[in-house]
């Protein structure tokens, strides 16, 4: 039975799905992509066994596991998750959310209410960026879009990876690898970190390889996968992962702070 793996189909996916895509797994792993919301949505209705899914799903999806040792997140400014804004922060009254995002979305209405001290109204938003600030002070970007596309004279990006390390002192886990703990086993979590393995000594060939609106910017994609997305997952970003779900679960966005379950044994706990 072939386990189904859905991942984000953006640039800082890929060196996680690297071996995947050159062969590793064939026969065994059908691995297809979408965009986090999307994910999300198909990991909830079962058509995904394993998924890079949105942090924040972990408290609203049950029955997960996380595969230790892997994620995409940040230490800081993470140049591809921003809020653009055309008023200053203190006078954001209304904030359109991306239609691509769940954890981005939610981790700024958590930095609205515990970094910055506003109240905005939050709404979801279109995709084209100049539609959405037609009609709200501030738009989340998330992806390539918001690390390719330069942004119109007058807008000003706010990095929200940054302004929750300024905030906590901790990293900010996007995404991570999810599973149901019964559709898990040793060769796919194996077939995962191989993955990421392969793609180590091969970063600035993926960055000079990635093609983002016809145009390929290496320069910009070799700095991004090399210097501001962290790919591990391990007792730091554990303790950032946790402090970010109590803080959406405070402001209502979920019912509780779940339970994260790490996959397999104590020993892989937070391999890094």
């Amino acid at each position: 039975m072939r386990v189904r793996v859905g991942a984000v189909s953006y640039l800082n996916a890929r060196p996680l799905v690297f071996g995947l895509e050159q062969g590793l797994g064939a026969g065994k792993v059908e691995l297809s992509y979408d965009v986090p919301s999307v994910l999300a949505s198909r990991m909830a209705a079962g058509e995904l066994d394993v998924a890079l899914l949105p942090t924040i799903e972990l408290a609203r999806i049950p029955d997960l596991v996380v595969l230790p040792g892997l994620a995409i997140g940040s230490a800081g400014p993470c140049r591809s998750v921003l809020l653009v804004s055309r008023v200053p922060l203190s006078q954001i009254r209304s904030v359109a959310l991306d239609p691509e995002s769940r954890t981005s979305n939610a981790l700024v209405q958590v930095l609205a209410k515990e970094a910055w001290g506003i109240a905005p109204r939050f709404a979801p938003g279109p995709r084209d960026l100049g539609l959405a600030l037609t009609e709200h002070d501030a738009v989340v970007r998330i992806g390539d879009k918001a690390l390719f596309e330069k942004l119109p004279a007058g807008l000003v990006a706010h990095d929200l990876g940054s302004a929750w390390t300024t905030l906590t002192r901790l990293p900010f886990v996007f995404a991570l690898w999810a599973a149901r703990m019964e559709l898990l086993d040793r060769e796919t979590y194996q077939l995962l970190h191989d993955s990421k393995r392969a793609a180590d000594p091969m970063i600035d060939a993926i960055a000079e390889d990635y093609t983002y609106g016809g145009a390929q910017n290496p320069e910009i994609a070799r700095s991004y996968l090399r210097e501001s997305i962290r790919f591990r997952f391990g007792a730091p970003e554990l303790s950032g992962l946790k402090s970010f779900l109590a803080a959406a679960a405070r402001i209502g966005l979920i019912d509780a702070e779940p339970d994260i379950r790490i996959a397999f044994s104590a020993e892989e706990r937070c391999a890094v």
